[in-house]
């Protein structure tokens, strides 16, 4: 194909896909931005997809042998979109 231009060594995992507030584990030990972009360097692209995916909703697979868990952050919203307040604590004294 002409115009096709290919780099092997550029990996999709960057340090912007990770975001804050996601924890990543590799065989049930925490890891940094740092390793898993070293990981991901031996991935396939199917692994690096699904690692993308995991990002967004949460989960867990097996890459190469190693257990990889992925959990995002909790969001909770309400039917409006708003941020949920929660459980409303209500005395149980005071009902009439």
């Amino acid at each position: 194909m002409v115009g096709l231009v290919t780099n092997k060594n550029k990996h999709m995992i960057t340090p912007q896909s990770i975001r804050k507030n996601i924890t990543i584990k590799f065989d049930g030990v925490v890891v940094d931005k740092k390793t898993v972009i070293d990981a991901s360097e031996g991935w396939s692209p199917n692994h690096e997809i699904l690692f993308k995916k995991l990002l967004k909703q949460g989960g867990s697979f097996k890459i190469n042998g190693v257990l990889v868990e992925v959990k995002p952050e909790e969001k909770t919203f309400n039917s409006r979109g708003d941020k949920d307040g929660g459980i409303q604590q209500i005395d149980a004294f005071a009902r009439f």
